[in-house]
């Protein structure tokens, strides 16, 4: 029920009882301020910590811990590493590289020069009740919850998220929504941002 209402609260006690030093192990682990292996420039993003935020002159706060939980104080993270995350959530933990090349082809496409490898990049064990559960939120978000008139006429069910990012020099926060699909056998992770969208 917290992640189909986006309650604030429940994830506070949540980030308060586990404290920051899982919230960093576990989000590290999903791939969040880390790099994702894309063919590509990327930025790494951070992962709120207290070393980061002593790193730039600030003070951690024992309180901190609840904005982290809710993915604000120092972190920032890319569309990509987003769209990961749920990625390896829904596969069960394994966390794969990003890429984009699928396969190399002679010029005249008659043979198959170079064929991509999936890369693993870690993996997390996750109790199967609880990725039922997390599923089972993300579910009743596209379902019934804020989202729901926008995947009633999909033909495939859908789990998704939404979110605001607070950035420092904007008065709107930045929307953020990331789903998956099909919802019972997942073969598609999305992120979405708005710049200035105000809430996912």
């Amino acid at each position: 029920e917290a992640i189909e209402v986006s309650c604030n609260y429940f994830f506070y006690e949540v980030g308060r009882e586990v404290g920051i030093d899982v919230l960093v192990d576990y989000a590290t682990r999903f791939g969040l301020g880390q790099y994702t292996g894309i063919e590509l420039f990327e930025e790494k993003g951070v992962m709120a910590s207290p070393e980061f935020t002593e790193s730039l002159g600030g003070t951690w706060y024992e309180g901190s811990v609840l904005s982290v939980a809710i993915g604000q104080e120092s972190s920032q993270f890319t569309p990509v590493q987003l769209a990961n995350y749920i990625a390896t959530l829904v596969n069960g933990g394994t966390r794969n590289a990003v890429h984009l090349l699928k396969e190399v082809k002679s010029g005249d496409f008659s043979q198959v020069e170079y064929t991509y490898e999936p890369q693993v990049l870690g993996t997390i064990e996750i109790e199967t009740e609880n990725l039922q559960a997390v599923k089972a939120g993300m579910l009743a978000l596209t379902t019934q919850g804020s989202v729901s008139q926008h995947f009633r006429d999909l033909p495939f069910q859908a789990g998704g998220k939404t979110g605001s990012a607070q950035v420092d020099d904007q008065t709107d926060a930045n929307a953020i929504f990331v789903c998956f699909a099909p919802y019972d056998d997942p073969e598609v992770a999305l992120a979405l941002v708005v710049e200035r969208g105000g809430s996912g």
